[in-house]
């Protein structure tokens, strides 16, 4: 519920507020610091009564929440703002996502040997806490706020929210977008039981399971670099969901660790191109830019965070449904056949159908190659058009 609000409402007035220092980045400053302390003391629990353990935790998720909101939606803003030609988006996403890949990675694998190594995941919570300030501020050296952006009036309020709604690539995208999301985290959730009881590797390795999906990814960067500069967001997007769709499939038949490494090139073959929604979103803003003439990346950045966020009801609900369905029991150290197969169906099958969604409702996602190149003609005149009245 708290999402609901927060997220809108801090894209708006990143948008409308105009301090000295820019629209973004003072933001992001200010809060990285709620967001560090939030993740540090969700690790760090001073308390030992279940009551006051709740109302710390409680309190902790609020600073990170919310500091993670204004960072992230101000850090994401940027993109759009900062990069306007297709090819300089998907040559800026396509190193920004590997990077983000394989820090992903490290972030699965690398807390446990922290903790074991120190025998405390409050030491664990801490030391990476610690970089969330170092990366954040670091990523500020090669951030620069467009002037001509800083001259707009703000829509009122609710004329904002009207004017967002009711923004078809924008809505198509989030929905699209969120159904993406419903794949990555159901299958986040599903892999520490897929990985026990289907590979039978031992609890916090389950990371490693996902070699072969990485090596796809990485692999794979260059060539949707090319797709995506030469064919569009709405080309690439669409034919990185068909292939990571198409290849989740085989999944179900993995038998250890290494069938579901070479399973896992093609899956991740569709995720490299897939990781690359930016081009999409910055599309659905331009598209808004013209509309209104307004430059509003914070405020479609926060609904369409708000937006995803559903995804994470969805994951849970679908996980259930199938551990129901199944007969899983994770109590138990050995599990029926057809609690075994929910499993395998889980890993699978549900992501293929999140994709297959995603993809036949991104189809009337309306920015198509033409259409995209006509926008982005049109955007190159109106921005040239803010800085000769910016001269004056």
């Amino acid at each position: 519920m708290w999402n609901a609000i927060n997220d809108p409402l801090i894209g708006f007035y990143m948008d409308k507020l105009k301090p000295k220092k820019g629209r973004r980045v003072p933001w992001i400053i200010y809060g990285t610091i709620p967001m560090t302390l939030g993740f540090i003391g969700l690790w760090w629990v001073p308390f030992n009564t279940r009551e006051l353990v709740f109302l710390y935790g409680f309190i902790m998720l609020f600073f990170f929440d919310t500091g993670f909101t204004i960072t992230m939606t101000a850090w994401s803003a940027l993109y759009t703002e900062m990069y306007e030609d297709e090819k300089e988006r998907a040559t800026v996403v396509a190193i920004k996502d590997t990077v983000a890949f394989l820090s992903s990675m490290i972030g699965v694998i690398i807390p446990s040997m922290i903790a074991a190594a120190l025998g405390s995941w409050a030491m664990a919570g801490l030391i990476l806490g610690i970089t969330i300030p170092i990366t954040m501020y670091l990523s500020l050296l090669g951030t620069k706020e467009r002037e001509e952006f800083q001259i707009d009036k703000p829509l009122p309020i609710f004329k904002a929210f009207i004017a967002s709604v009711s923004n078809k690539p924008f809505i198509i995208g989030s929905i699209t977008y969120a159904m993406i999301d419903f794949c990555f985290g159901f299958t986040m959730m599903i892999l520490p039981l897929y990985a026990k009881f289907i590979l039978h590797i031992e609890e916090g390795m389950e990371g490693f399971a996902m070699i072969g999906v990485a090596l796809g990814i990485i692999c794979a960067v260059p060539l949707w670099w090319k797709i995506y500069s030469k064919k569009g967001p709405k080309f690439g997007l669409t034919l990185s969901m068909i292939v990571f769709c198409i290849g989740m499939v085989p999944l179900f038949l993995a038998e250890d660790f290494v069938c579901l490494t070479v399973i896992g090139l093609i899956p991740g073959f569709g995720i490299s191109g897939v990781l690359m929604t930016e081009p999409v979103m910055s599309a659905a803003i331009d598209y808004d830019e013209i509309k209104t003439g307004k430059r509003r990346e914070a405020t479609y950045g926060g609904i369409g965070s708000f937006i995803a966020r559903l995804s994470m009801i969805l994951s849970a609900i679908a996980l259930i449904i199938v551990q129901l369905s199944s007969g899983f029991n994770p109590e138990l150290e050995t599990q029926t056949s057809e609690a075994l197969t929910g499993l395998r169906f889980s890993m699978s099958i549900v992501p293929a159908i999140g994709l297959l969604i995603a993809i036949i409702i991104f189809k009337y996602y309306p920015l198509n190659l033409r259409k995209f190149t006509e926008q982005q003609e049109k955007l190159k005149k109106l921005h040239q058009a803010r800085l000769d009245k910016l001269k004056k």
